[in-house]
């Protein structure tokens, strides 16, 4: 069991799942369903984690069996993943891989290093710069590129969710960073300004996300039940920011802070019963 649960958390399939989860909200925000999609946004994200770990695989020099084992098995997750979103991507026609354009080229580019003039350059060593990419590619592609694709008008109620779904990514990438701000090269918001401070920044987001969900309630855009439901989840995610430290077990992060948009999705099933 222990195994399986490790195959489940390593092989970002919880990830995936997570992503997928937030489109499912995306669908009941914006009254619209496409299965086609919500596959697509699950096949996508498996692939473009498993192929950002596959650059790190590469660069792996221990050739011991436990990495050897990881890199086939990222190498079949990648190849299916990769498979299943090229062949959803076909099914939904020329104007979804019109809107794919940006995503791709975006995850494409960030785990690749350039040489210019002598110089070595990547997406990854610009300050801050990753967790402002997770939260953009991911709000457009579980919440904007399936409005766009399904014909939602683009007024404020689009562009607020846009916003609040960022804001939402950026709270919860946090947590990450600082898990990692001992061990990261790359300059990031923890490693910068400190934990505290990047925690109070994380709180900053969430709190301008509340008072963007509370809007949309009193303008009638969202029920009672669906505005309690994501409250909850943006509460959820403040005390996983404040138990955020660099000393927390990998499970804290792979299950619980990454189950986040689970959890929301969860909350939101249960609001639509009352």
């Amino acid at each position: 069991m222990k195994h399986v649960l490790s195959f489940y958390l390593n092989s970002n399939i919880f990830v995936a799942f997570s992503a997928f989860c937030l489109y499912k909200v995306s669908e009941i925000l914006f009254d619209i369903q496409n299965y086609q999609i919500a596959l697509f946004v699950f096949f996508s994200t498996l692939f473009a984690y498993n192929y950002m770990r596959s650059s790190f695989l590469s660069q792996t020099i221990n050739s011991s069996f436990k990495i050897e084992s990881s890199k086939i098995n990222n190498g079949l997750l990648l190849s299916l993943s990769a498979l299943a979103s090229i062949l959803i991507s076909i099914l939904l026609g020329l104007k979804f891989i019109q809107l794919l354009f940006l995503p791709i080229v975006i995850s494409a580019l960030y785990p690749l290093s350039f040489t210019i003039h002598n110089i070595k350059f990547s997406l990854r060593d610009v300050p801050f710069l990753k967790i402002f990419i997770i939260a953009f590619v991911w709000s457009y592609v579980t919440l904007l590129l399936p409005a766009l694709y399904l014909g939602v008008e683009i007024n404020y109620f689009l562009i607020s969710n846009f916003l609040q779904r960022f804001l939402f990514i950026l709270a919860i990438s946090i947590p990450f960073d600082i898990r990692d701000f001992k061990i990261d090269r790359m300059k990031t918001i923890p490693n910068t300004i400190g934990v505290e401070n990047s925690k109070f920044f994380a709180w900053f987001c969430l709190v301008v996300l509340d008072l963007l969900l509370i809007i949309d309630l009193v303008y009638n855009d969202i029920t009672i039940p669906f505005f309690i439901a994501v409250f909850c989840s943006i509460e959820l995610c403040a005390l996983c920011i404040y138990f955020a430290n660099s000393e927390r077990p990998h499970v804290f992060y792979s299950f619980f802070v990454e189950g986040l948009s689970i959890i929301m999705y969860l909350f939101v099933l249960i609001a639509l019963m009352f």
